[in-house]
């Protein structure tokens, strides 16, 4: 067997076993009524937009690999949008996590911007904005699977310039607004003990989320950069089909990892993992 069918192979095992993972994250979030907190709605989203485009690289592997005459023509048209859509889903879906916990923690005096509710709207709002967003990868005047150039600029400022930049705002105001709260001077007792436990609730809470959720930006736009950039440079010589399977095995690996960090987060999930395995009560 080929390198890259061998490499093919690996990436299949890759995505099935992500598509497993978060199944398994999503689904005791969605039927069990303990889990309906909005920090696992915002999270079980992105563990379904990991679902979708782990899905479509699924089918991609499967098509390229038995089927190849497949992909070309409007079956290719359809795979680049699919493309472009999945991946701009997991990428906002991070987007919409930190928008969330800025609304959450530095505007915590709305309620609503903590409501099962708003997160709902957010989750809808992002999927429309995926989608749109991803129209304009389509040829609309040109039957043709060729790419050009500023098409493959706008997918990777799309996801990942344009959500980094939105993502390192956020949190740089949330870290602003934290910092200025934690050094705030109290005059008296009671405004001090209050002061302390608003300390402790942002740094075992939300800050938690916080971090997680920067780990896992950082390692989807480290995992998916290389892929897009060699989109730009595709008619570089010194590229090779290998090269561009490692390039998306390193994305699909970011997408375990994200999930995987999930897991890592979620210690009440974890916990009750734990008591369905060894049946503790």
């Amino acid at each position: 067997m080929s390198e890259i069918g061998i490499l093919n192979i690996i990436q299949l095992i890759l995505v099935t076993f992500t598509i497993l993972l978060a199944l398994i994250y999503s689904i005791p979030i969605i039927f069990i009524r303990r889990f309906h907190t909005v920090n696992n709605i915002i999270t079980a989203n992105l563990s379904f937009a990991i679902i979708c485009c782990a899905v479509y690289w699924t089918l991609i592997l499967i098509v390229g690999f038995f089927y190849p005459v497949l992909y070309n023509g409007k079956v290719c048209i359809i795979f680049n949008y699919l493309q472009m859509v999945s991946n701009l889903q997991v990428s906002l879906a991070i987007v919409g996590a930190s928008v969330n916990r800025l609304c959450s923690i530095v505007y915590h005096t709305k309620p609503f911007l903590r409501t099962k509710k708003w997160a709902i709207i957010s989750i809808a709002t992002q999927w429309a904005v995926g989608i749109i967003l991803s129209l304009l990868n389509l040829p609309f005047n040109d039957s043709s699977c060729d790419q050009q150039l500023w098409k493959k600029i706008y997918k990777y400022v799309m996801v990942v310039i344009i959500p980094s930049i939105i993502c390192l705002v956020n949190n740089m105001m949330i870290f602003k607004y934290v910092r200025s709260s934690t050094n705030r001077i109290q005059t008296s007792l009671e405004d001090a003990k209050n002061n302390a436990h608003q300390r402790q609730h942002l740094s075992r809470r939300d800050l938690h989320l916080l971090r997680h959720m920067i780990v896992m930006f950082c390692i989807f736009v480290a995992g998916w950069s290389p892929a897009y950039l060699y989109t730009v440079f595709t008619n570089l010589p010194s590229f090779t089909s290998i090269i561009v399977s490692m390039f998306i095995l390193l994305s699909e690996l970011s997408l375990l990892a994200v999930i995987s960090d999930l897991f890592l987060y979620n210690h009440e999930l974890r916990r009750y993992f734990r008591e369905k395995i060894f049946h503790r009560h």
